[in-house]
C-alpha cells in the first residue's frame, strides 16, 4: 500500500469513527431526554473543571522545639507505612471510640512535661495516629474529640513515662457511636490493641 492509499484509508476510518461517536452521543440523549443529558453534561464538565483532591496522607514534621513527628493514619496503606516508619518514636498515639476500637480522626493533641508542664505539642491529628520522638521523660497527654451529635467535646487526659530506649503507647478512648467491622479488627487496620477496645 502506498502513502496515498493509507492517507485515504486513516481518512475514511477516522470518518468512520466520528460517525460513530456521534451517533452514540445522539442514542445517549435520545434515550435520556434533553433536558437530563444538558444536565449530565453539565455535571461532567464541572466534576473535569474541579481541581483535584487532595488525599490526607501521612505528615511527616518537627514540633517547634525540633523533635520528629509522624501523623495520620486514615486508610490502611498509610497505618502500614506509619508501622514501618515507627521504630525512631518513642511514643504513639492512638485516638479509638469506646467500646467499638473504631479509629478516630480530628482530635485535638496536647502534650506538655508532667514536671514544669513545658508545652511540647499542640496540634490537631491529620488521622488516628500519632508518633513522637520525646526524650525520656514524663509526660501528659490530653486530646479532645467531639462526637457526633454530642453537646460537648470530651477531654482526656493521662501520663505517660517514655524510657531512655523503645517505645510508649497512648491509646485515647473517646465515648463514641463509631464502629469497626470485625474484619479490620488488627493493630495495623483497625484497633491498636488487635481486637475491641475495652469499655474502661
Amino acid at each position: 500500500m502506498n502513502v496515498t492509499h493509507q492517507a485515504m484509508a486513516l481518512f475514511l476510518f477516522g470518518w468512520a469513527m466520528g460517525v460513530h461517536a456521534q451517533a452514540g452521543n445522539e442514542a445517549v440523549k435520545g434515550s435520556t431526554g434533553p433536558a437530563k443529558a444538558t444536565a449530565i453534561e453539565q455535571r461532567a464538565a464541572d466534576l473535569k473543571a474541579r481541581p483535584p483532591q487532595a488525599e490526607a496522607g501521612i505528615v511527616r514534621t518537627k514540633t517547634a522545639g525540633g523533635l520528629d513527628l509522624l501523623s495520620g493514619g486514615i486508610t490502611i496503606g498509610d497505618r502500614v507505612t506509619m508501622r514501618a516508619e515507627s521504630a525512631g518514636y518513642s511514643l504513639w498515639v492512638a485516638t479509638v471510640a469506646k467500646p467499638s476500637g473504631a479509629y478516630l480522626a480530628d482530635v485535638d493533641l496536647r502534650i506538655v512535661q508532667s514536671k514544669g508542664k513545658a508545652s511540647i505539642l499542640e496540634r490537631k491529628m491529620e488521622g488516628p495516629w500519632l508518633f513522637i520522638a520525646l526524650p525520656e521523660g514524663s509526660y501528659e497527654v490530653s486530646a479532645t474529640f467531639r462526637a457526633d451529635g454530642a453537646d460537648k467535646p470530651q477531654k482526656i487526659t493521662t501520663r505517660v513515662t517514655v524510657p531512655k530506649t523503645g517505645q510508649r503507647q497512648a491509646v485515647l478512648r473517646f465515648d463514641s457511636n463509631d464502629n469497626v467491622s470485625p474484619e479490620m479488627q488488627n493493630p495495623v487496620k483497625g484497633n491498636p490493641s488487635g481486637g475491641p477496645a475495652s469499655a474502661k
